[in-house]
């Protein structure tokens, strides 16, 4: 089973905005990078992927071991682009860079658990958002990543009569997307 991950990245610069009130502009930015790195680095020492696509608006940014695939369009759109772009063959996990506790053993536990037959949803700790997407590239459907995703997900997938499971790995759950999350999920952060 050949696994290609698409991990959409804002320029750093742009990134992590709900944290202004506590994060300066410098520190929003190294917060950003630290996390994608960490989340690069889970998925190669997890050996589940062939390939990982950095999905961005920076035409600068690389991170070894990545093919980057540089769009200016919004997030659903870009992610579409660089799928169609890419053409997977097989099974396509589409993750956010913002998981602090991240490793490679919940990622294994992702793709042990994947089924041809059913889209596997990751949803953030609120069941609000959507972190993790993974499904067979035979599957077509809308992404809805974004606000509310989580339940948008969800009738996007009755609608088109495909199967889901909503998986419970705490890793992939907890996202640091507000000021809790980032008093609650800082000391995972490497670097």
């Amino acid at each position: 089973m050949g696994i290609s991950a698409f991990i959409p990245v804002k320029k750093f610069s742009d990134s992590k905005l709900r944290l202004t009130s506590i994060l300066n502009p410098e520190e929003r930015e190294q917060l950003a990078s630290k996390m994608v790195n960490q989340t690069i680095d889970a998925l190669k020492d997890s050996n589940i992927c062939n390939s990982i696509t950095l999905v961005t608006n920076d035409p600068n940014l690389y991170i070894d071991g990545t093919e980057t695939f540089v769009t200016k369009s919004l997030l659903n759109d870009c992610l579409t682009e660089a799928i169609l772009f890419c053409k997977p063959k097989d099974i396509i996990l589409i993750m956010h860079a913002d998981l602090p506790t991240i490793n490679k053993f919940d990622l294994q536990k992702l793709k042990d658990c994947f089924n041809n037959d059913v889209i596997n949803i990751v949803s953030d700790a609120k069941e609000k958002g959507t972190n993790c997407l993974m499904f067979h590239s035979s599957m077509s459907f809308e992404l809805k990543f974004g606000l509310n995703s989580f339940q948008l997900f969800l009738d996007e997938f009755s609608s088109k009569n495909y199967k889901h499971q909503n998986i419970m790995i705490n890793a992939l759950k907890d996202d640091l997307d507000s000021e809790e999350d980032y008093f609650k999920l800082i000391k995972y952060v490497k670097g």
